[in-house]
């Protein structure tokens, strides 16, 4: 499987999408801090009004090693 991810900027959110074999599998946004909020990454499934949201991640690497874990399999270090 060949994987890649596209940095997508729209509505103000920084969206990074998992492209695995040419098809959009899932993405990880993070909304942007406040004084008062800090915001972790936030990770889906899917792309479009039928995704499932999965969890956070404090980490954009966290976040992107979980949704890889899911949509490919064996990602080093969290399946073996």
């Amino acid at each position: 499987m060949k994987q890649k991810w596209i940095r997508v900027n729209s509505l103000g959110m920084n969206r990074n999408v998992l492209m695995v074999d040419g098809k959009e599998s899932g993405f990880i946004e993070k909304p942007k801090d406040t004084k008062d909020n800090k915001n972790f990454w936030r990770i889906h499934l899917g792309i479009g009004e039928n995704n499932k949201f999965l969890g956070h991640a404090w980490t954009k690497v966290s976040a992107q090693r979980m949704l890889e874990s899911v949509c490919v399999g064996s990602v080093r270090g969290l399946n073996y």
